[in-house]
């Protein structure tokens, strides 16, 4: 067995941890399946990093990361050692990752729920205007989460402008939609850049303009 590998307290909780979700999820035999597999996968993966989780052991910056980064960077580690894992891969997690950071330097995100409550509108006219294109959602489940950064929770409402610059970025990526509004950009002003959604924040005129033109070029840029 993978945990006779282990010390024994840490092989105790995992054997634990696994016994206890298997439980939990008796009445769906094909997730169960799948967690066996993927806890099995991962743990296997791990033991066989050797040097570079001891060394990655001795990086604090890295023990000091939430749980799912750090369970993403290990797995970028252990297909760094692995010929046949593709480069694609790894630059998918290292965007996810990247990503992740960004959202949740700036607020993290809401549910449908919560934007309805925010905007003091329903459920329902939310899911309107994110189908109109009037907000920027991720896919995350059924009805997607909604990154903060796009409302003013001072004055209830969504960014002025935003919309606007949403309509102008061709691009089906929603992700790629938010690197647009939190790249700092130095034309948009000072020495290492503003962001685009600062620049609409500001409300310069001149500024929100520059944003509105930026967006149209992104799609152009994105596609060479």
């Amino acid at each position: 067995m993978l945990t006779d590998r282990l010390p024994r307290d840490t092989a105790t909780r995992l054997e634990h941890c696994v016994h206890e979700a298997q439980a939990r999820l008796g009445s769906q035999p094909a997730a169960a399946a799948l967690f066996a597999r993927a806890t099995t996968a991962f743990v296997r993966e791990l033991l066989g990093l050797s040097e570079a989780l001891g060394a990655a052991g001795r990086d604090l910056d890295l023990l000091a990361q939430d749980d799912k980064t750090l369970l993403a960077e290990l797995m970028i580690q252990a297909l760094r050692t692995d010929p046949l894992a593709s480069k694609e891969t790894r630059l998918r997690l290292r965007g996810q990752l990247a990503l992740r950071k960004l959202l949740e330097g700036t607020g993290g995100v809401y549910t449908a729920a919560e934007v309805a409550t925010l905007l003091g509108i329903t459920s329902d006219a939310v899911r309107k205007r994110t189908a109109r294109g009037k907000l920027l959602v991720l896919p995350q489940g059924e009805h997607g989460v909604y990154p903060a950064f796009q409302f003013d929770t001072e004055a209830n409402r969504v960014v002025a402008g935003l919309d606007a610059v949403l309509a102008q970025l061709d691009t089906d990526s929603a992700a790629a939609k938010v690197r647009f509004f939190l790249t700092p950009d130095r034309d948009l002003g000072a020495e290492t850049g503003t962001t685009p959604i600062a620049a609409l924040r500001a409300a310069d005129g001149a500024a929100c303009a520059l944003v509105a033109r930026k967006a149209r070029q992104f799609g152009v840029q994105a596609a060479r």
